[in-house]
């Protein structure tokens, strides 16, 4: 008789898997555990133990069921390859000139710092970019594709999602609600709505939140629950998150930023817009910092600290390295 497993003593890691399709995956925490240095996956379909030794050979293909990955069409790696460009776009509201001849670009698994002070010009980009609004002039580019003149619901479809800092949720439905009622735009089959549920909740550790209503959460659970809602498009490919850090506390600061982290390494391309550079630095890959309509400073955290216009006008005199 073969002895159980006892998995309660296992420790629950996270590793890639490549299937016979050769596409990267990603599998839930709780059907992952180390044995030394056997990996032993858990298969809830056919109620199987899988072993694969050689834990550092990625090119192994492993027979996993479907309900235990999470996938996403983007690789899982940063690329210099850009997937969202904004060339030289200018957009007056009211007769006032709100953003003049502005450039940027992400790169494909990127998290890009939108920064600036208030009236700046970060929301009106972010409308631009969803298609919101349109731009007077100028051209915006999705994975090379000219999408300026493509009106919000089909920008969402090619995969461009928004986070707006105050909007989200249903406040007298549960997480599990919230997040039934977008998939049900996607998903015909109840059972795989409900499996993709589970699959989100659990990855991030989130399960505890099934039941719980909206209005209840605290201000980093509502937050992780609104992204969650975000990225249930299969087709995602950038995420734009509106003041994620905006009134919380330090601890709930620490843990979203780990939440964003975690969404980059599963393959989103992230910007993040931000009154305080300090509170999301250290996730950075570039940042850019707007004044006045117009792009100040462009670069990685490193290299803004040290620069003058932006200790200047935006970080403050004051501020010492």
């Amino acid at each position: 008789m073969e002895k159980e497993t006892d998995f309660s003593k296992k420790k629950r890691i996270k590793i890639k898997a490549v299937t016979a399709e050769n596409k990267t995956l990603l599998l839930k925490k709780k059907f992952l555990y180390e044995d030394n240095d056997i990996l032993i996956l858990t298969n809830i379909i056919n109620n199987k133990l899988l072993a694969h030794k050689d834990q550092n050979d990625n090119k192994k293909q492993i027979n996993i069921a479907s309900t235990n990955i999470i996938k996403f069409n983007e690789q899982n790696k940063k690329t210099n390859k850009k997937i969202l460009s904004i060339s030289k776009i200018s957009k007056t509201l009211g007769g006032k000139p709100i953003l003049k001849n502005i450039s940027l670009s992400l790169n494909h698994g990127q998290i890009l710092g939108l920064l600036g002070p208030n009236g700046a010009g970060k929301s009106t980009l972010f409308n631009l970019i969803v298609g919101k609004i349109f731009p007077d002039f100028g051209e915006i580019k999705l994975n090379n594709e000219k999408i300026n003149e493509l009106p919000i619901h089909k920008r969402a479809l090619k995969g461009i999602s928004l986070l707006e800092q105050h909007k989200g949720l249903f406040g007298n439905m549960t997480a599990y609600e919230n997040l039934y009622a977008i998939l049900e735009l996607h998903i015909e089959d109840k059972n795989k709505i409900e499996a993709k549920i589970y699959q989100l909740l659990s990855y991030f550790g989130l399960q505890y939140l099934a039941n719980v209503k909206a209005n209840n959460m605290s201000g980093g659970e509502y937050k992780k629950i609104s992204t969650l809602q975000r990225i249930c498009n299969k087709d995602i490919k950038v995420l734009l998150l509106d003041e994620p850090m905006a009134a919380l506390d330090p601890l709930s600061i620490s843990s979203i930023k780990k939440f964003i982290l975690e969404l980059r390494d599963m393959g989103l391309s992230v910007i993040i817009t931000d009154h305080n550079f300090f509170a999301i630095q250290d996730i950075l890959d570039n940042c850019i910092i707007i004044r006045d309509g117009v792009v100040m400073v462009e670069g990685p955290p490193k290299d803004i600290i040290k620069d003058q216009k932006a200790i200047k006008y935006y970080l403050g005199t004051g501020f010492k390295i």
